[in-house]
């Protein structure tokens, strides 16, 4: 007997005495049957097996599909501690090859079917860019941030991971959701000639605000120069909010001593100036 031979056989009797004590303890070994609370934890059942392997021939991309409302998985466990804006949305784990969807009904509704293929579209190994590889960083740390009062230099770094890791994969599972709709039967995502798309794009308008949020708290760290600045508009803005109050008291005595609907020329004179002292105070930004 060869070597290859013997280890195969080994193998195989190792695995046989393994599943016959999984029988024995009624599933509870882990790798055995569901009853192991780390095989539940790992890979929990899915309720559409077989729409898994319709998904799989169509989109050639394997994925596990579950409800986490009703089986709790690891990243649900973990995901709303780390961020709560977005921990309890649906989801793709490529470390398991698993796909998370709120209310999952396999695939009866449109919104099931959309989120299937986006979701696989972040499982599918072809197109994956460096970004794929840090695809909700930026919603972690955005996380991350407002648990710990956004310090300037986290929220920069969230800006920056949503922007360039997080917006382009989600371009990406777009991108591959649109190549399935009408077969799939759901409202294809739009794309754009850049190849971005609305949900990518969303991602982008975050992290710019998020990274102008950060940058301006690094210029000032303590508050220190927007207190000046905060100080000196307000005593500008007192003169400027005097002569619009009395500018606004003669705009009211004008009206209320006419007794016509017909608006005068001194009224309007005064309405134009009321609307300049107000666009003052909207400039110092105070109120």
């Amino acid at each position: 007997m060869d070597l290859s031979s013997f280890f195969s056989g080994v193998t195989r009797k190792a695995g046989d005495v393994w599943r016959q004590a999984d029988r024995a303890t009624g599933g509870w070994l882990p790798g055995g049957g569901t009853a192991s609370p780390l095989t539940r934890a790992v890979f929990p059942p899915q309720p559409f097996p077989k729409r898994m392997e319709e998904l799989q021939r169509v989109t050639g991309v394997k994925g596990r599909f579950i409800d986490p409302e009703k089986t709790p998985s690891l990243v649900t466990k973990i995901a709303p501690a780390v961020a709560p804006l977005w921990g309890t949305a649906d989801y793709a784990n490529p470390l398991l090859n698993e796909v998370g969807i709120a209310g999952y009904s396999g695939g009866k509704t449109e919104r099931d079917r959309y989120i299937e293929v986006h979701e696989l579209g972040h499982l599918n190994p072809e197109d994956k860019g460096l970004y794929s590889y840090f695809g909700v960083l930026g919603r972690s740390l955005q996380g991350l941030s407002n648990r710990t009062g956004n310090p300037p230099l986290v929220d920069l770094a969230a800006g920056l991971a949503l922007k360039h890791a997080d917006a382009p994969e989600e371009d990406r599972a777009e991108r591959f959701a649109k190549r399935f709709a009408e077969r799939q039967q759901y409202t294809a995502p739009t794309i754009y000639e850049d190849s971005t798309s609305n949900y990518g794009n969303r991602l982008r308008r975050e992290g710019s605000e998020l990274t102008s949020r950060g940058l301006s708290g690094l210029a000032d760290p303590f508050g220190v120069v927007s207190g000046a600045m905060q100080f000196v508009n307000e005593q500008r803005a007192k003169p400027i909010r005097e002569e619009a109050s009395k500018v606004g008291e003669e705009m009211r005595r004008l009206f209320n001593a006419s007794d016509s609907y017909d608006v005068t020329p001194e009224q309007i004179k005064l309405a134009k100036r009321h609307n300049e002292l107000l666009e003052q105070l909207e400039s110092l930004k105070v109120r």
